[in-house]
């Protein structure tokens, strides 16, 4: 189990770690205001990620059962339906085509 749950908890927060790289490094909206409007809350959802998965961890460490995992999977359903609808058209929209392959390469070298 431990294994199976390092190689989960390696991909979120691989995940999590490009995606605000991308935003924080590469992403210059012409409309501040408006295009960083979605980052309170894909920041607090990556940090609601980041916790469960630590506790989780500490869950394994101590042999506790994990709980709320249908939960957890319902959540990830729904901040991937958010990053697909508010976050990634606007990342699409404003990074160049060089900046796009800069991060594709980025995320190749993590693999």
């Amino acid at each position: 189990m431990s294994k199976s749950f390092n190689k989960f908890e390696w991909e979120l927060e691989k995940h999590i770690f490009i995606e605000e790289k991308a935003i924080f490094t590469s992403y210059k909206p012409d409309n501040v205001s408006e295009g960083y409007k979605m980052l309170p809350e894909l920041t607090n959802q990556h940090n609601f990620i980041l916790n469960t998965i630590n506790n989780w961890r500490d869950d394994i460490r101590k042999k506790r059962n994990i709980t709320n995992i249908y939960g957890f999977k319902e959540f990830l359903i729904k901040h991937k339906n958010y990053e697909e609808k508010e976050v990634y058209p606007k990342l699409d929209q404003a990074l160049s085509e060089n900046e796009k392959k800069h991060i594709i390469e980025k995320i190749n070298e993590i693999i």
